[in-house]
């Protein structure tokens, strides 16, 4: 009895192993992504998908060398000398607790645990296929021919029209 308690409190010792999806995607979405994206690749490193997160970019280094830490150019790059941190450009440093948690999840093996309903499946190479034809719940059909613009379109609003006051008209000059 007495050692399965001492294994149960063991177990809530050790400390939970940093999750890629729950901890260290939104720090990267709050400081990194505005400008490692695929529209904007500063440095031509996309952080947006964990394959281009791992490559790295023009350094050609490997950004996350899994369970090396001090081999990772994305931890050198973070973390702050005499104050001044290389990334992220034009913004404060990442708080302490934040680059710890980065580089104890990079020392841990740079696991992606992303579920599976949360990965992105389509992309420009990557359609999706139907495999019945897309339903079409609506069709902007013009019987003469001419199409109007959505912002010709207004509601009708009686209560305003029927207020309208009556339009002088001048005599026509000859």
């Amino acid at each position: 009895m007495l050692a399965a308690v001492v294994s149960a409190n063991a177990e809530e010792a050790k400390p939970k192993k940093v999750s890629f999806y729950s901890d260290i995607r939104p720090i990267f979405q709050g400081n990194c992504h505005g400008c490692h994206q695929p529209a904007k690749a500063r440095g031509e490193y996309v952080m947006t998908t964990f394959a281009q997160l791992l490559a790295g970019g023009e350094s050609e280094d490997k950004a996350i060398v899994p369970g090396k830490p001090d081999e990772s150019q994305l931890i050198t790059l973070i973390e702050p000398i005499d104050g001044e941190a290389e990334m992220p450009q034009k913004s404060d440093p990442l708080h302490a607790g934040e680059i710890a948690l980065i580089t104890r999840w990079v020392a841990e093996g740079a696991v992606d645990d992303t579920p599976t309903s949360a990965r992105q499946r389509y992309d420009v190479d990557h359609p999706p296929v139907y495999s019945l034809p897309p339903v079409i719940s609506s069709i902007d059909y013009s019987p003469d021919g001419t199409r109007r613009p959505w912002w010709m379109l207004r509601p009708v609003r009686p209560e305003r029209d029927a207020y309208k006051l009556p339009v002088k008209t001048e005599p026509a000059t000859v």
